[in-house]
């Protein structure tokens, strides 16, 4: 039997951020693991002329410059604000009519479903729909540890989400409880390995049977990679620690410049980040909901440092709630809560390795 081709994208917007992308290619790679499925990543941004990009960056940036702002407006909209929703509604609205390109290419790529990563993509989404530009069904698919109003609204047909306490959330939101499965975060998923630990570590130059501290999350330079290094080294556990820079190329060349008690190991941008998770005893990060779902999925101990902003200290609590994760909250508070999951290992629980796959069989079988 031939079956009819399904077109599915899955969209988001580079402006905020590599985890909305990031799902989005996990999504993507896992409905085309189905017979007969087409499915595009579409970064809404990536077809708009270049003052529409540089207008986004500038407006993200000029937020993070005013972070008590940022926070009440996050706060806001957790607790389903009705102001600060209608604002927000109207504010996508106006992106969404200063974006003619996006409609345009979903237009013209004519869906079965769309599938979005990402809140702002979402409102525009339905702002479109509301207008009769766009047909398609659309899914949220929430890339958080925690719901919000941002998410929500009545032309979304139905929601994924990271974790039970987040079906709550929404329903407190005005949504049917009906409308939501918990999968997880879409992560990618590497085949298995037969590989030890050890045999791991010694393939990625570290020693094969000590202890190892993964430092990892600043790649927009806010993680203080020298001071963990600094309070790490006067805790006595025998270990080896590892730092994952990022784009930070500062705190690479002042790591390099650093002597430690502890083998010190220092990388930059990396293309295999499940290696060195893998390798890991613990996993100290910060709260971003693509790369603490990776741990969880692996169930490493993690630490998160000192979260600050409302999104990123409510991610860190749920991920306390539900067994995942340790807070520090600061540096030496940090460094003492590794050193105690080095003695003893609490693995990390709630990891969904299967979330993109879940999130793609339930949009292939209702399609089919």
């Amino acid at each position: 039997m031939n079956l009819k081709p399904l077109k599915v994208l899955v969209v988001h917007s580079s402006a905020t951020g590599a985890g909305h992308r990031m799902a989005a290619k996990s999504l993507v790679e896992a409905l085309e693991e189905h017979p007969g499925v087409q499915a595009e990543s579409f970064d809404t941004l990536s077809v708009s002329s270049p003052k529409m990009r540089e207008s986004q960056k500038s407006a993200i940036s000029s937020m993070g410059k005013i972070p008590g702002f940022a926070n009440w407006a996050y706060e806001a909209a957790v607790r389903g604000n009705a102001l600060v929703g209608l604002a927000n509604v109207v504010l996508m609205a106006v992106k969404a009519r200063l974006s003619p390109e996006a409609l345009a290419h979903i237009q013209e790529a004519q869906p079965d479903l769309i599938v979005s990563t990402q809140a702002e993509a979402s409102q525009m989404l339905a702002h479109w729909k509301r207008g009769g530009q766009v047909e398609a069904p659309v899914w949220s698919v929430l890339t958080d540890h925690v719901a919000d109003d941002r998410w929500v609204s009545a032309k979304v047909d139905r929601y994924f989400v990271a974790n039970e306490p987040m079906v709550g959330e929404l329903e407190r939101l005005g949504v049917a409880r009906e409308k939501v499965a918990v999968s997880g975060i879409p992560i990618h998923t590497p085949a298995p390995s037969s590989e030890t630990g050890a045999q791991l570590r010694e393939r990625l130059g570290l020693h094969p049977n000590l202890a190892t501290v993964v430092i990892t999350g600043g790649g927009l330079g806010g993680q203080p990679f020298e001071l963990l290094v600094e309070e790490l080294g006067k805790l006595p556990f025998p270990k080896q620690i590892v730092c994952i820079t990022g784009s930070n190329e500062a705190a690479r060349k002042a790591l390099d410049e650093m002597s430690s008690p502890h083998p010190l190991v220092v990388t930059g941008q990396v293309t295999n980040m499940h290696d060195w998770m893998r390798a890991a005893d613990v996993v100290v990060t910060k709260a971003g909901g693509l790369s603490t779902s990776e741990i969880q999925a692996l169930g490493k101990p993690m630490v998160i440092h000192r979260p600050i902003s409302g999104l990123a200290v409510r991610n860190s609590e749920r991920l306390v709630e539900i067994g995942s994760a340790l807070i520090g909250r600061d540096v030496a508070d940090t460094a003492a809560q590794t050193e105690a999951l080095l003695s003893d290992p609490k693995p990390a629980t709630g990891g969904r390795p299967e979330a993109a796959r879940q999130v793609a069989e339930e949009i292939v079988g209702y399609l089919r």
